[in-house]
């Protein structure tokens, strides 16, 4: 049974030329209210300074070498894990302040195998995060909206990781929703109204509209994989094609002067201003 002042943690961050971010994302698990954590950082071999910042911080195991992408990090960091409850935060995304401890009372029941938080955007305006609260998740909910992954507040038994295989090193974008399909299959998640994590939004990060269409058929084929109606698939797949054109038109409108810069990174309709 855990016992969530000494259960043991392992946040695993998978990392690339994020040295302007990841700071604050080891900042955020080393001072987190549980004293038992381990934080391992797989680095795919940065160049930007996101070494050196690593060698400041004597507490993280951290390796940094090529790899296959992020899902290939993951699972060298889950190799090194040592405890009993994983966290997967990227290099850009950060934790709120002091929640280990809620997050491990939700363990206490030996039959939960993940649990969800909520996630807050974080955009690079200065203004507070915006807190949602998160999707309940079942298989028939990711199959009918694959968008409603959000990995940064969610936490996994190790033993539950262990036993879908972890991560697919074959999907570059898709990973988190793979591993949450198969994860739905063992046992749906815990559902906590409590906010966990922010996911920041900035022009370099991985998730642009640049790998919409990537991230499409990847989430194709695991649809196909888990025998979905090809209607649904072309539905989502047109859905897709919408948010990248959409993304597309945006950017011209800002270089050409007609929307201003700061919506860069942030949709129009969540700035009033």
């Amino acid at each position: 049974m855990i016992d969530e002042k000494h259960e043991r943690f392992t946040i695993i961050t998978p990392s690339y030329n994020q040295a302007d971010y990841i700071e604050q994302t080891i900042r955020s698990v080393l001072e987190q209210d549980c004293p038992n954590v381990e934080h391992i950082v797989v680095d795919g071999g940065s160049s930007d300074g996101t070494v050196e910042i690593l060698e400041r911080y004597s507490h993280i195991i951290w390796i940094s070498e090529k790899d296959r992408g992020q899902a290939d990090a993951l699972n060298k960091g889950l190799a090194l894990a040592t405890g009993s409850i994983i966290g997967w935060i990227n290099s850009d995304d950060y934790y709120q302040e002091n929640i280990f401890t809620s997050v491990a009372k939700n363990f206490v029941n030996p039959t939960t195998q993940w649990v969800i938080g909520n996630l807050a955007n974080q955009f690079d305006d200065g203004k507070e995060p915006c807190f949602e609260k998160s999707h309940v998740i079942t298989r028939e909910a990711l199959i009918r909206n694959p968008d409603i992954v959000r990995q940064q507040p969610t936490f996994f038994r190790k033993e539950a990781l262990l036993s879908v295989g972890g991560w697919n090193a074959e999907f570059f974008m898709a990973m988190d929703y793979d591993l949450w399909i198969r994860l739905a299959r063992l046992a749906p998640p815990l559902m906590v109204d409590e906010n966990w994590a922010c996911y920041r939004n900035h022009s370099a990060q991985k998730s642009s509209h640049a790998n919409i269409i990537r991230q499409s058929r990847e989430i194709s084929a695991i649809l196909r994989r888990e025998h979905v109606p090809w209607r649904q698939i072309a539905a989502h797949r047109c859905k897709k094609r919408w948010y990248w054109l959409k993304g597309i038109c945006k950017e011209q409108l800002i270089a050409l002067g007609f929307v201003p810069k700061k919506y860069k990174t942030r949709p129009v309709r969540l700035d009033a201003e």
